[in-house]
């Protein structure tokens, strides 16, 4: 492999893994605004999005995303979302996973009866390059641990989880 090759090859891994870390900075902001539009953006249409380790809480499409992120943000007056160690590993030119860890703070309309959530997790997310640029396909989110007033709270949901290698 020549090196122009090589630095092409290199310089376009960079502008994706860039465009890619946006993307899951634009769907943080967009939730932080309460807006399930720009949320449901980031996706594709055939998108995959689950919030339970187990899979049991599967939604498949834009359209099944949008409902169940309108139906989770219309209680939430206020949140703030907060991510690190974006770890990215490309499954192939146009596919790549990503793990990052996530601190959410939200707040409700029933405050202060029902109390603020205080939530530490991680997304495994995977996403693929379309015609109109990255998009995320597939959202996993695993929680670590939380503060709330839920009667039962999510805990240790990591725990259970393979090493992470970014394979499928």
């Amino acid at each position: 492999m020549s090196e122009d090759k090589q630095n092409d090859d290199l310089l376009r891994e960079l502008k994706d893994r860039q465009e890619i870390q946006s993307l899951k900075f634009a769907y943080c902001r967009a939730a932080d605004s309460l807006d399930i539009a720009g949320m449901v953006s980031v996706f594709t249409d055939d998108c995959i999005v689950n919030f339970r380790p187990d899979r049991s809480d599967e939604r498949r499409g834009r359209a099944a995303a949008e409902e169940f992120f309108s139906g989770a943000q219309s209680v939430v007056t206020s949140s703030s979302h907060h991510l690190s160690n974006m770890d990215i590993v490309f499954r192939d030119p146009d596919t790549a996973a990503m793990y990052s860890y996530l601190y959410s703070w939200q707040r409700f309309t029933g405050y202060p009866e029902v109390k603020d959530r205080h939530r530490w997790a991680r997304y495994e997310d995977v996403f693929v390059r379309t015609a109109e640029g990255w998009r995320q396909s597939e959202l996993l989110y695993v929680v670590a641990g939380e503060l709330a007033s839920d009667p039962v709270l999510r805990i240790g949901e990591v725990m259970d989880r393979p090493v992470w290698t970014g394979a499928p």
